[in-house]
């Protein structure tokens, strides 16, 4: 028993050289330093044994002696110090299993997938509204439920289905698809200009051309009509069918209004962090409300966990504030203009932007380009 103790606190095994041996294990008596299994091997040489945590004394005890010491061999304690280290290796790996099994059962994570014409914030409202949000405990929620009440609350909506793997759950959605142009097939239209242009190719599926390549066209005018000769002498009326490609040159104006003022960086950095749990979060840092003017601020966030996995509810944010101040008279905001506008353009036109130049004229900015575009818009013909 008394083996097993000491293999699991640590002995050490030494051996003493000198000619104050004798001397040597009187002072070790004296200081009540325990050795046993002692043998001499001959009258200037001994062994013995002691605990590890013994060596430092008996090396001043021998030296007060004038004998050497040499430890020989060491049993248990760093083994036993390596058991220990891997005990509370196992104890803070077990520990972190059972967070990551209890974190697993809330929702820290949602990812929308297979929207288009609603945004990710107007599903992740809706769904809040639903009781689905971060943080919420899952096992609690009815798929089916949700699942109605969404198909409610969005009427875009034309299916959806909620996923949960670990603490992320995935929302599947399928919008519904738009409603077609709703017209009478049998009613007769004709294909007009929608604006100026010179026709550079035509595509007419039914009804007559009245134009040709090359032609100048006006808004308005007839492109193909839905008025077609018969046989027997007497017109018939169709719909018009097809698309016409013209260059067109189109002209918007847009009037600049004061946006923006210049700035001028300021001396000096702001650093807030801050601990966020859950949805809660923890400033470590005093008067981190305090209202700061004209800063640009740039926020960064740091969670714990797998991305696309799992997530804990623990994560780092920083804040990081950038002074300024405002200098000279207001100025346009020119650049953001000119993209505005061109914009606007690409979504008007059904076809391509060929070229395009800007003009600053008197408070505003004139877009002047060259597109290739269908200008055929129909027109249904009225009644007689």
């Amino acid at each position: 028993m008394r083996k097993n103790t000491g293999i699991l606190r640590g002995e050490a095994y030494v051996e003493l050289l000198g000619g104050g041996t004798d001397r040597l294990l009187n002072a070790c008596a004296e200081a009540a330093l325990p050795l046993w299994d002692v043998s001499f091997l001959n009258g200037a040489c001994l062994r013995a044994r002691l605990r590890e945590h013994d060596i430092p004394r008996l090396e001043k005890i021998a030296a007060l002696c004038q004998c050497e010491m040499r430890t020989l061999r060491l049993y248990g304690g760093g083994s036993a110090k390596r058991v220990r280290a891997r005990a509370r290796l196992a104890v803070f790996a077990a520990v972190c299993a059972l967070l990551l099994a209890i974190s697993s059962l809330f929702i820290w994570d949602i990812e929308v997938e297979g929207n288009e014409r609603l945004s990710k914030g107007e599903i992740l409202r809706a769904l809040s509204d639903c009781g689905v949000s971060e943080g919420c405990f899952w096992p609690a929620a009815d798929a089916e439920r949700v699942r109605g009440e969404m198909l409610l609350r969005c009427g875009d909506l034309a299916w959806m289905t909620l996923n949960v793997r670990g603490s992320r759950a995935t929302v599947l959605v399928l919008e519904r698809e738009e409603k077609p142009e709703i017209y009478d097939e049998k009613a007769a239209a004709d294909l007009v200009a929608s604006r100026d242009g010179v026709v550079r190719g035509l595509n007419v599926k039914n009804g007559r051309a009245l134009v040709g390549r090359g032609e100048l066209v006006r808004v308005g005018q007839t492109l193909v009509s839905g008025e077609m000769d018969s046989p027997t002498g007497q017109s018939r009326l169709v719909r018009a069918e097809g698309g016409v490609t013209a260059e067109t040159w189109p002209e918007r104006s847009i009037v600049l209004s004061p946006e923006t003022r210049q700035k001028e960086r300021k001396n000096g950095l702001r650093l807030i962090v801050g601990i966020r749990w859950g949805k809660n979060r923890i400033d470590l840092v005093t008067n981190s409300r305090k209202e700061l003017d004209e800063c640009d601020k740039i926020v960064k966030e740091y969670t714990l966990g797998i991305r696309g996995l799992f997530r804990f509810p623990l994560g780092l944010c920083v804040e990081i504030y950038r002074p300024f101040r405002s200098t000279g008279a207001a100025a346009a905001d020119l650049p953001g203009a000119k993209a505005r506008a061109l914009d606007a353009l690409k979504e008007e036109i059904d076809g391509e932007i060929l070229s395009y130049e800007f003009e600053e004229q008197d408070g505003r900015i004139v877009l002047r380009a060259h597109c290739l575009e269908n200008i055929a818009l129909t027109k249904e013909k009225e009644n007689p």
